[in-house]
């Protein structure tokens, strides 16, 4: 009789949970699962890659001296702009004076010697002009005339040494003013004074086997490109003459338009890392982007910056935002591509319906749809916990926009 009031007893709570779970269920299938949607449209979807760097002047101008000498006025500041053809710099010209005045006398020097010269030679001819003809006559013996006419020859070639002579003078002379007007820096371009490290004083030197001095650097504030760091995994993406954003941590309210004008074809330079570190820090190619806005804020050489450069572009391409396109969880998937197991869940007639598609080209915010879908669908996009949760045929409605917004910012 024990027995079997302890077998009733099992029964009955067998059946309890039975009841339970069949209730809950039911229940469960009745719910309706708050969602936020959105319609499938047609876009531009372009993708991109992110590259980090700085700014940095096309060609800047350095300036080096051709001579040496002490520096004697700066007319310029630093950040000034200046034309072509302007005075920036100004070396002591006294040693430089003096040696064009003393090659100016070396020249003269030189034509004196020649017109003292040519008077010799004049007088030679008219003596040897004499004796020719006292010659012929028999009234002057054959020596004294061979002898005449061998100076007279031997004029004329130190005549011909002498016009060498002040050539080489005249060469010197040039050379001598040519430093000395090396003694004044012109500025070979219209741009800015992006760098003057001297001052008034200072003893500059030409570089000859050593580095010489850098007088000042002269850029064109209007020409400014981003010179970036692109990862080997994205540099075989990255072609020549490709649009890109530029946005500079100086100024994070204004993006920058530009076009990749330079790709390295060798990795860059990380001589001065150990090569754990350079392991750490991954392989990066050089990339410079030409800035083709108009109008240009100051750019200070070194400023940091980033560069999202697009690299494919699809118009009228089938859109929905990233967070609504789902993947499904195989393990045993060799594909390294997320194109794979992709899906969405659809919006019809209150309900939520599953629809396999295959994705394309993806944006920081938007999803190509290759097929599955088509304009005017309803796409689920969130929440987050309710889209991952949710099941084929599942009842759905859509959050009123406050809750909509609080969701958004939630995920």
């Amino acid at each position: 009789m024990r027995q079997k009031r302890k077998l009733w007893i099992t029964l009955a709570i067998v059946a309890g949970i039975i009841l339970l779970v069949v209730v809950s269920r039911l229940v469960r299938g009745g719910d309706t699962q708050k969602v936020t949607i959105a319609k499938v449209e047609t876009r531009t979807i372009r993708s991109s890659i992110l590259a980090s760097g700085q700014l940095i002047y096309i060609n800047p101008v350095e300036l080096k001296p051709e001579v040496i000498g002490k520096i004697s006025q700066i007319p310029v500041v630093e950040g000034q702009m200046v034309k072509a053809g302007q005075v920036v710099l100004r070396l002591d010209p006294e040693l430089y004076a003096a040696a064009v005045d003393q090659a100016k006398a070396g020249v003269q020097q030189a034509q004196l010697a020649i017109d003292t010269q040519k008077l010799t030679i004049s007088n030679l001819q008219l003596q040897y002009n004499r004796q020719h003809a006292l010659y012929k006559q028999h009234l002057v013996d054959a020596n004294t005339f061979d002898q005449l006419a061998n100076q007279l020859a031997i004029a004329k070639v130190q005549l011909d040494s002498q016009v060498e002579s002040l050539r080489i003078a005249q060469a010197q002379l040039s050379q001598a003013q040519q430093n000395l007007s090396k003694t004044v820096i012109l500025s070979p371009i219209n741009g800015m004074v992006t760098n003057l490290p001297v001052k008034v004083g200072e003893t500059v030197i030409t570089g000859t086997n050593i580095p010489g001095s850098t007088l000042m650097e002269i850029a064109d504030p209007s020409e400014v490109q981003a010179d970036v760091q692109v990862d080997e995994a994205d540099i075989a993406n990255v072609k020549l003459n490709e649009e890109a954003n530029i946005n500079a941590v100086s100024y994070p309210n204004d993006t920058f338009h530009g076009k990749v004008q330079f790709i390295a074809a060798s990795v860059t330079d990380n001589s001065t890392s150990t090569t754990t570190q350079a392991a750490q820090q991954g392989v990066t190619f050089e990339v410079k982007i030409g800035l083709t806005d108009q109008k240009l804020p100051r750019v200070r050489p070194g400023m940091s910056c980033r560069a999202e450069i697009f690299t494919q572009s699809t118009p009228n391409a089938i859109a929905v935002p990233l967070q609504a396109v789902l993947y499904e969880n195989n393990p045993n998937s060799k594909s390294l591509e997320p194109t794979t197991g992709a899906y969405v869940y659809v919006m019809r007639g209150g309900k939520a319906y599953k629809i396999d598609v295959t994705t394309g080209v993806s944006s920081d915010t938007y999803q190509e749809v290759l097929s599955g879908l088509k304009a005017g669908d309803t796409v689920i996009t969130g929440p987050y916990t309710t889209l991952h949760a949710l099941s084929d045929g599942a009842s759905i409605s859509v959050l009123p926009d406050e809750q909509h917004k609080s969701a958004k910012s939630s995920t």
